[in-house]
């Protein structure tokens, strides 16, 4: 589904504007955003995942999705999302609640979608590749949505958007055993040039505008970085930034690539804070269209997002040997100021 990343933000007539994540579906004056993923209604075997097995999980999550965003229920959104995708959208629908007592909303769906399935193990788990849709309004960009099962239940964990102007075609392929099967990477691989586990710490400081320069120069340039760094420098002229952003408790994962790297999937906490500048002007910032953060502050504002992003990570000895992160999902978890 449609998602837009809480790092964009503009200043407007002197007051700060921060970017805002919507409820996918709810009409409420801003963009519609992105939804969330399923269990399954029937438990599935492992090792892997037949094409009809997948197709009902996925099938599965667009109909429970769709109920618990019109319901706007914490409860139902539980029953088929999981990690940071169900504190995003559990924070969505607070903030949608708190904004709008009623709501219009407008299913959407999936539609050509590819999958990726695990080989099994202790944490089974379903990628796939899919373009977001409602009515005949077709994303031209695909969304990935990671899927684990937690006893009989599959929920969806991760559903980053690829970046505007990426093609498919642009996405580094899978690899695939005979079965049809994708292999996870583990966290602390060495054939990578940085592991997953290290991407997720260097990608942190890299968003903050931290970082050492040698690990800088690993990662190509991308939206978030690049708007985060243009919003830092924007923003200087109405408050002190500063900013911290780290890596979270919620599950990594990475699947081998068809070049031996990987795609890695991982979640961060971004948290910033404006102290807003006193002087003859006065000031004020605030968050748009957010039940979490309310109102105008001229003192101070604090706003926490969570940020899923997915990234390949090529093997040694490629070149350009840099990562490239492809894509993000994210929301505005906490707020305070006064």
């Amino acid at each position: 589904m449609r998602r837009y990343s809480g790092l964009v933000g503009s200043v407007i007539a002197g007051c700060l504007v921060a970017g805002c994540s919507a409820l996918p579906g709810l009409s409420s004056g801003a963009e519609p955003a992105p939804s969330t993923p399923a269990r399954s209604a029937t438990a599935t075997p492992a090792p892997g995942l037949s094409e009809q097995e997948a197709t009902a999980i996925i099938k599965d999550y667009i109909d429970r999705n769709n109920v618990a965003n019109k319901a706007r229920s914490d409860k139902l959104l539980a029953e088929y999302e999981g990690g940071s995708s169900l504190a995003i959208d559990k924070a969505a629908y607070s903030s949608s609640r708190i904004l709008h007592k009623t709501t219009e909303y407008q299913p959407f769906g999936y539609t050509k979608p590819t999958f990726y399935p695990s080989t099994g193990g202790e944490r089974p788990w379903l990628l796939t590749l899919a373009h977001w849709q409602r009515k005949k309004d077709i994303a031209k960009e695909a969304t990935y949505l990671l899927f684990t099962r937690e006893g009989d239940a599959w929920r969806q964990v991760y559903s980053p958007d690829t970046f505007d102007g990426t093609s498919p075609e642009e996405l580094p392929a899978i690899a695939k055993d005979a079965s049809g099967a994708a292999t996870e990477v583990g966290q602390d691989d060495t054939g990578l040039v940085m592991s997953p586990a290290d991407f997720a710490a260097n990608y942190a400081a890299h968003l903050a505008g931290k970082g050492a320069k040698a690990a800088k120069t690993r990662f190509a340039a991308d939206r978030l970085t690049t708007n985060a760094a243009a919003k830092r420098r924007e923003m200087t002229k109405f408050a002190r930034v500063s900013e911290v952003t780290r890596t979270t408790r919620y599950p990594s994962y990475a699947v081998r690539t068809s070049d031996g790297g990987a795609l890695a999937f991982t979640t961060l906490q971004r948290t910033r804070r404006y102290d807003v500048r006193q002087g003859p002007e006065k000031y004020y910032v605030f968050q748009k269209d957010s039940g979490l953060l309310r109102g105008k502050y001229s003192t101070y504002m604090k706003a926490t997002d969570l940020v899923q992003v997915v990234a390949h990570i090529p093997p040694k000895g490629a070149e350009p040997a840099q990562i490239k992160v492809l894509g993000s999902y994210s929301g505005l978890v906490a707020g305070s100021g006064r």
